[in-house]
């Protein structure tokens, strides 16, 4: 008869146990073959027989929480097709043929490069120096008054550490639940990249402002930001980084981007702006640009005056 393996799936590194006799008992209790700790199993949960003509007949023993086979509840099933999917108790298994084909190797992020950007520590250290820096040139640039070296410490400590480092806990903790490990250095490095796209991106949607006299590419990127780069980062470090499925790190990467998109959507200016008449950001005035590129065609300051005399009372000149 040709060998069989029961894979017993976990959180990081699934169990690969041999099914070698013509009878092989799974359950909780210790007199069983294959024993399964989990509460959700009952003492003596199943059974697998061999048959001499390849086929495998799964039997269930149990009335609590009973065997599901290949997603059904079943008494027992007699088969020669594999895999076969079994739910014992929260347990979940396949049982497989011993020629079954693996998944393709997935190279370490760095791989054997020592240099590589997610590959060395050296690389995490420099970009959270160069967030602490961009951090506090933003603070100056935003400063009318004459800043002082405290004020500057205080106010990289409290938004650009703090931000970093809640999302770095936030996310080893899970992906510690997801995959039973840690990736401190990635996650650092991919989390200060973010930070450092955020800012530069942000300044770029300013100027594009200040180019296009309007205030839509600021909106659009703040949009797109939440409801869009956030999340396809997440899930590329799941994918690429975690080794998630594709499938599953999309629905992790919505999951998890959710409660930080919504609030800082509903938060957010632009959306006020959309929302309500009075706007907290400075409106455009059409002559702003440097390329002299309108949304709509200027008009000179007498035509405006002319304009504003035949207006009637409550109207208003566009």
């Amino acid at each position: 008869m040709a060998p069989l393996i029961l894979e017993i799936m976990t959180r990081s590194l699934h169990r690969y146990l041999p099914i070698e006799n013509e009878v092989t008992t799974i359950g909780r209790a210790l007199d069983n073959d294959i024993i399964l700790s989990d509460p959700t199993v009952a003492p003596h949960h199943l059974k697998i027989i061999r048959y001499g003509d390849s086929s495998v007949e799964i039997v269930n023993l149990t009335d609590v929480n009973p065997t599901r086979i290949n997603r059904y509840r079943q008494t027992s099933l007699v088969t020669e097709q594999f895999p076969v999917n079994l739910e014992i108790g929260r347990v979940h298994a396949q049982l497989l043929p011993h020629d079954y084909n693996v998944a393709t190797t997935r190279p370490l992020a760095g791989g054997d490069r020592p240099g590589h950007l997610f590959g060395h520590i050296s690389w995490a250290v420099v970009l959270v120096l160069a967030c602490l820096v961009i951090g506090g040139l933003e603070f100056y640039l935003n400063s009318y008054n004459s800043i002082k070296w405290s004020d500057l410490f205080k106010y990289v400590l409290r938004e650009t550490v703090l931000t970093i480092g809640a999302f770095v806990l936030a996310l080893s903790i899970l992906e510690r639940l997801l995959v039973n490990r840690w990736e401190i250095k990635q996650l650092v490095t991919s989390i200060s990249l973010m930070y450092l796209f955020y800012f530069f991106s942000a300044g770029c949607a300013d100027l594009l402002n200040y180019l296009f006299t309007a205030s839509w590419p600021a909106t659009l990127f703040r949009f797109g930001w939440y409801l869009a780069i956030v999340p396809c980062a997440i899930a590329l470090y799941l994918i690429h980084i975690s080794h998630l499925k594709k499938s599953r790190s999309i629905v992790l990467a919505v999951l998890i981007a959710s409660p930080i998109a919504l609030p800082s959507i509903l938060q957010s200016p632009e959306l006020k702006t959309l929302l309500d008449d009075f706007s907290p950001t400075a409106r455009y005035q059409n002559s702003l640009s440097s390329k002299n590129w309108h949304l709509r065609e200027s008009i000179s300051i007498e035509s405006f005056i002319g304009q504003a005399q035949n207006l009637e009372p409550g109207e208003y000149a566009d």
